[in-house]
Formats: structure tokens, sequence, C-alpha cells
């Protein structure tokens, strides 16, 4: 008799899209939400994402400007 081994369990696949799918989904999700409260939430989200790079991009420097 021979003895079969059983294949290794199948981990859990793992979503590869990251960060800028999302960002992409929120773009979309403005565009075509039927709902008008989806879509101020998703613009809203979008400004605060944008909002905050402003911040680092600007504040980061600044600050360390000072330092400096």
């Amino acid at each position: 008799m021979t003895s079969i081994d059983p294949e290794p369990e199948a981990e859990p696949r793992r979503s590869t899209h990251g960060p800028g799918r999302r960002v992409l989904k929120m773009l979309v999700g403005i565009d075509s939400a039927r709902l008008l409260r989806t879509r101020i939430g998703a613009a809203l989200a979008l400004v605060g994402l944008l909002a905050a790079f402003a911040v680092i991009g600007y504040g980061v420097p600044a600050l360390l400007s000072q330092y400096f």
C-alpha cells in the first residue's frame, strides 16, 4: 500500500490591493454613488486625505527648518 500525503491546506488569500486602490475607490465613490450622503462622505474623506498630505508636506519641512 502506498500512503498518499494530503495536500497542505491552502492559506487564506491576502489582498494585494493597498492604499492606492482605496483612494481610487473613493474617487469612483464620489462619482458613481447613488446616495447623496455617500457622495458627500467620500468627498469629505478625499478632502481630508489631501489636507493631511498638505499638512505633512508643508508642516514637517517648516518644523525641521526651525531646528536646522
